[in-house]
């Protein structure tokens, strides 16, 4: 009867147990465990090993067996990955989440080659000149549109005895964000663009006025004494007025920098700022702004190409962006790729942020992430020689600092 009755198909086999190895940064961390712990909940097959980065990313993806799933930020980094044919084209999957549609299109252009794309964001940050509110008030201050109103502002400050701006000298990834606004204000995103890669010489007239500009920041005594020696949470913590313990010496009103750099700030320390675009410079000059954008890219040579796409494509799944939501309206830090736009709760920063950017006419990424690693370490030394308080009668040579610049650019 057995025989006689119909045929079965054999039981389907559990599929095989794989480990993704997963490489990433700190400032997504709360998000991205709980989206791997989702995805792995409903993979049981699936095990993600996440590991911090500890080398460069091309040092990752030039081994023998890379990761099969990297975020990154657009910048250097990225750019020679794509040129040297290291990362999947996910082009197909931006079509499929809708992001041709949903990303700004001045985004582009950061995630984009030869019209294909291989990063797949997962959000994005903006940046602007945050100050504490309380100050502002005391003097009857409003937020400067021009420079001709940040140098009024500046110097009502320091007639007031404050302090007009802190600056994280010991973190340059933050600090250059005022050599990334000085060149977008005088010449514009083009200029901006070439100088990080290299294409123009730090001796070109346009560069020294750049850092003329800059320097007689300095000169004026708007920065504070300590500056060169500060930390990004440091310089972030001089803005603080109802602080418990003295954990700086000096007090500012001002910093230029975005949302990651003040994530260490406890949140009713975060509550006393607000901020305000980068001044316009040149009325003529188009207002281009400096963005942070962290994405997803696959290695093409990942051992486990297919799941780590499958895991990509799950982050369009309703799950994952219910989870991407409730931390964007947690943290307030970033404007997401993929979220439930009908259950983002966004602060007014946030609203502000997104404002900010989707009036830019055009976008960059910071310097510090655009440009080489040798010239990464000649432009810290120049901050620093920048940073040099005056006061103390150190000199400071703008010649020599932009030679040793064009130096490094030359040996590439």
């Amino acid at each position: 009867m057995a025989a006689c009755g119909p045929s079965r198909p054999p039981p389907a086999a559990p599929p095989e147990p794989v480990t993704l190895g997963y490489v990433t940064f700190d400032a997504l961390g709360g998000l991205e465990e709980a989206l791997i712990a989702q995805y792995e909940s409903l993979h049981p097959h699936v095990e993600i090993d996440l590991q911090r980065y500890r080398q460069a990313p091309l040092t990752y993806l030039a081994a023998s067996t890379p990761p099969d799933l990297m975020l990154i930020v657009p910048g250097e980094q990225l750019n020679a990955a794509i040129q040297q044919g290291m990362l999947t084209d996910i082009s197909e999957l931006w079509q499929e989440l809708g992001l041709d549609a949903s990303f700004p299109t001045a985004f582009r252009l950061l995630t984009t080659h030869d019209g294909k794309q291989f990063l797949l964001p997962l959000g994005y940050t903006w940046n602007g000149v945050y100050y504490n509110r309380s100050v502002f008030d005391r003097y009857n201050l409003q937020p400067p549109r021009t420079w001709d109103e940040f140098i009024t502002l500046c110097d009502t400050l320091l007639l007031n005895g404050e302090t007009p701006l802190a600056i994280s000298g010991r973190d340059p990834f933050t600090a250059l964000l005022w050599l990334d606004y000085l060149g977008l204000r005088l010449y514009g995103a083009a200029f901006q663009r070439q100088l990080a890669a290299g294409e123009i010489p730090y001796t070109d007239p346009r560069v020294r006025t750049v850092f003329e500009l800059w320097r007689s920041l300095v000169e004026r005594g708007y920065f504070l004494e300590e500056a060169s020696t500060l930390t990004g949470l440091n310089a972030a913590m001089t803005l603080v007025r109802q602080q418990q313990l003295d954990l700086v010496r000096g007090r500012a009103a001002m910093i230029v920098a975005g949302p990651a750099a003040l994530n260490e700030l406890p949140e009713p320390f975060r509550a006393e700022l607000d901020f305000f675009p980068f001044p316009i410079i040149d009325p003529t000059a188009p207002v281009d702004e400096v963005v942070l954008v962290a994405g997803y890219m696959v290695p093409s040579a990942a051992p486990h190409r297919i799941e780590a796409l499958a895991y990509l494509a799950y982050l369009n799944t309703d799950a994952a962006r219910t989870l991407v939501s409730q931390d964007v309206n947690a943290a307030s830090l970033y404007i997401p790729a993929l979220a439930h736009v009908e259950a983002l709760n966004p602060s007014s920063t946030m609203q502000q942020g997104q404002a900010l950017v989707a009036r830019a006419q055009a976008v960059v990424t910071p310097y510090f992430l655009s440009t080489s690693q040798p010239m990464q370490a000649a432009v810290n030394d120049a901050l620093r020689r920048l940073l040099a308080d005056p006061r103390q009668g150190s000199p400071f040579n703008l010649d020599e600092v932009l030679d040793r610049l064009e130096a490094a650019r030359q040996r590439g």
